[in-house]
């Protein structure tokens, strides 16, 4: 039986921020009395509070609350032991008193504080709470000896004065920020952050990115009415916000009014919407929101990229003469290749070959197995040949190793690439050849771009059959559409062919294949029910453990990866030897979520471990559980064998950026290898022929789809979803290009 309860008290640890993605918290905290005060250290209390009872206000460990909601007793076991809880399903929580992690992290992390830690700042916080910014403000040092040194505390009221912005951390704090919103609102706008968002709440939908929490505070804490025209601009600015996070780069204004409808809600009775929407875009026209142009209305920082791609691209094809070598000279490094390393390159490969070497610009196209890579080597002999430096990059950190190790040449990610850039690099005749060009989106090739000296040659190599970009925009489907762009597609396969090639083909071009449902073919349809599918996987995964990697479309569902990953440790590994770590809040040792056995995948680049995103590793010996706190250096937990064979440890630091991994997504698989693969197959947004091609492909020696057919067979049917997302940047491209004709045919 449950009742009710009221409850203050201190925050202490925190289990979950935002569980399972809808917001809310579950934390713990110790019961206090008025003043702060813990009649009873041994007692704690777990929360459960949804995003309804919360708000927008983030729960930090130090923060006093006040809970009402039924409590229920919980008994839970850990490392062995078994406890018993107490847990309040919050129906009301209020925020007594802010933790003081704004004045915290703001005086541990200002080089003007030097010598004060976070550590010594929560002591404050914790000694004085609202106070300390009177002290402060007062300039009073010897207020603070009773946690600080005489000497710390004057240094720390001298500093106050010149860099203390007490109003507008106080002001941050009484009005629910967050801690990470307010920094970044801290941050950006510094003393004139409160004016700057009393002014216009919705300058906030930059630092929050939720719509719904922006509205309700500018509504109820600033007293913004529904048709202000500082929501108006809000909304579409959200509108433009939405359509950019969909992957559209341009959007009719009959679409703005779609995405309108949602955020504004119902209209005054005086007002049709129509009205509204008519305002509201004049509003986002006049501030710069957006911009109209020939394809529609774009978001201004979508227009910015698409033309300034599209402006480097032209500087490339309209610059001076462009080939490196005569085209004997070519065909005569292509002849010693041939006979160095006993490979023969076909026609449309040769032909690949000096059309790169002839343009400042261009794009290699080619499904999974037809030679892009064996073109790039022959390739990267005209470029030495010609003195030009290669530079070589892909979006993910897995493609840019296999790269690496593909062509014997050093390769980054383009994150890292732009980040360890210099201007020496570009010294002298350079290209830049960017791998799996399919799957960069405009933000990534226009920071490409902008950083790229105009005498920089750039190589594009992808298939735009295959995965279209997570991020917004379409670069290489793009570039390929336009007849004047410099373009080879490699059509012949080399690497593989057989059944698996004639179905990746035939979904490829959008014909539903025809293949059997016998699981030991090369190349089967499995019909399952969707409740079955799981099961049915790891099923057939166990028939061959070793050589298989399942690929799923999904993260989440009954058939996407977490799932799969738990049915599969639950059936090999369950009962081993456990990973175990520290845990603070129970000062025990408590399982991480690992097995000896488990195949592990890294979700972070670290290079300093030498792996990448997309490494996939197994755990081959577990370490004995931790006997007490860590030490300074993050503990060795586990030993894992990654897939370039080295034995590295796994460390306490580490936990965050791995996860269970016989099942991962097709866009980690993008560019990998396996014997066998297994796809689950349940109908979703997510589902259409290139995400089935891309799997498929992956396979070299058996592909099995399991699940839906029907929906697999709908999906290869219909257009790929790069047809439905709408872009601007090849009708950008060929402007310019034409452009450029027009004026060099002006001054002949």
């Amino acid at each position: 039986m449950t009742e009710a309860v009221t409850v203050a008290l201190r925050v202490t640890g925190l289990r979950s921020q935002n569980p399972r993605g809808f917001g809310g918290a579950i934390f713990t905290g110790v019961p206090i009395d008025v003043d702060g005060s813990v009649p009873d250290a041994r007692s704690y209390i777990v929360v459960k509070a949804n995003r309804t009872v919360l708000g927008a206000t983030r729960v930090e460990r130090g923060q006093w609350w006040q809970v009402s909601g039924p409590v229920t007793e919980r008994r839970v076991v850990v490392d062995g032991f078994e406890l018993v809880e107490q847990q309040v399903d919050a129906e009301v929580a209020h925020l007594a008193m802010p933790a003081g992690e704004h004045i915290i992290k703001y005086i541990a992390e200002n080089p003007a504080f030097e010598g004060l830690g976070s550590v010594k700042a929560r002591r404050l916080w914790e000694r004085f709470g609202e106070r300390l910014y009177t002290i402060l403000d007062e300039a009073d040092p010897s207020a603070l000896t009773d946690v600080l040194t005489e000497d710390a505390a004057r240094m720390l009221v001298s500093a106050w004065a010149a860099h203390g912005q007490s109003q507008t951390l106080q002001w941050l704090q009484a009005n629910g920020f967050d801690l990470r919103i307010g920094r970044k609102v801290l941050k950006y706008f510094g003393r004139e952050a409160q004016a700057r968002i009393e002014e216009d709440p919705y300058r906030l939908l930059s630092f929050f990115g939720k719509w719904a929490d922006v509205d309700r505070l500018a509504m109820s804490r600033f007293g913004v009415h529904a048709d202000d025209p500082r929501r108006l601009r809000g909304a579409v600015e959200e509108a433009c916000y939405r359509t950019f996070a969909n992957g559209h780069t341009v959007m009719l204004k009959a679409d703005l009014e779609k995405q309108l409808t949602p955020l504004l809600g119902e209209p005054r009775h005086d007002a049709s919407w129509r009205q509204l929407a008519a305002t509201a875009v004049s509003e986002g026209l006049s501030n710069g929101t957006f911009v109209e142009s020939a394809s529609g209305l774009q978001p201004l920082g979508a227009l910015v990229m698409e033309r300034q791609v599209a402006k480097a691209i032209c500087e490339r094809l309209t610059g001076s003469p462009q080939p490196l070598l005569s085209a004997a000279a070519v065909d005569g490094i292509i002849e010693a290749v041939q006979a160095e390393d006993g490979i023969s390159l076909n026609r449309e490969q040769q032909s690949a070959i000096h059309l790169a070497a002839g343009h400042a610009f261009a794009c290699i196209t080619g499904g999974a197995g037809v030679g892009k890579t064996t073109v790039l080597k022959a390739l990267y002999r005209v470029y030495d040949a010609a003195g030009i430096k290669v530079l070589q990059v892909a979006l993910a950190g897995r493609a840019a190793k296999r790269m690496q190790e593909a062509t014997d040449r050093a390769s980054a990610t383009i994150a890292s690439f732009l980040k360890a850039m210099r201007d020496s690099d570009f010294d002298g005749p350079t290209v830049l050849v960017i791998d799996e060009a399919s799957m960069v989106d405009i933000i990534s090739m226009s920071r490409i771009c902008q950083v790229l000296p105009s005498h920089v040659r750039l190589l594009l190599a992808g298939d735009p059959h295959q995965l279209m970009p997570i991020g917004p925009g379409l670069v290489l489907h793009s570039i390929v559409r336009i007849p004047a762009i410099p373009a080879v597609e490699l059509t012949t396969v080399k690497r593989y062919g057989g059944e698996i090639f004639t179905v990746a083909s035939a979904i490829r071009a959008g014909i539903w294949p025809a293949a059997g449902t016998d699981h030991s073919a090369p190349v089967a349809f499995i019909p399952c029910d969707d409740r079955l599918v799981a099961e049915r996987v790891v099923e057939l995964y166990a028939l061959d453990p070793a050589n298989t990697q399942v690929l799923s479309p999904l993260r989440n569902g009954p058939a996407g990866t977490k799932a799969l990953n738990q049915m599969c440790q639950q059936r090999f590994t369950s009962g081993l030897a456990e990973v175990v770590r520290w845990n603070d809040e129970f000062e025990r040792p408590e399982y991480c979520g690992f097995n000896l056995g488990d195949v592990l995948l890294c979700t972070r680049n670290m290079w300093d471990k030498a792996l990448q995103n997309g490494s996939l590793g197994k755990v081959v010996r577990v370490e004995a559980p931790p006997a007490g706190a860590p030490a300074e250096t993050p503990a060795i937990l586990a030993w894992v064998e990654w897939d370039d064979g080295v034995l590295r440890a796994l460390t306490d630091d580490m936990l965050e950026d791995v996860e269970l991994g016989r099942a991962v997504t097709v866009h980690k698989a993008q560019g990998s290898q396996w014997p066998r693969i297994i796809v689950p197959v349940t109908d979703s947004r997510l589902l259409d022929r290139t995400l089935l091609y891309t799997a498929i492909t992956r396979a070299q020696v058996q592909v099995l789809l399991v699940g839906d057919i029907d929906a697999a067979r709908l999906a290869v049917l219909a257009p790929p979803k790069a047809h439905t997302r709408k872009v601007a940047l090849d009708h950008a491209l060929a402007k310019y290009l034409e452009e450029a004709e027009v004026s060099a045919l002006e001054q002949v």
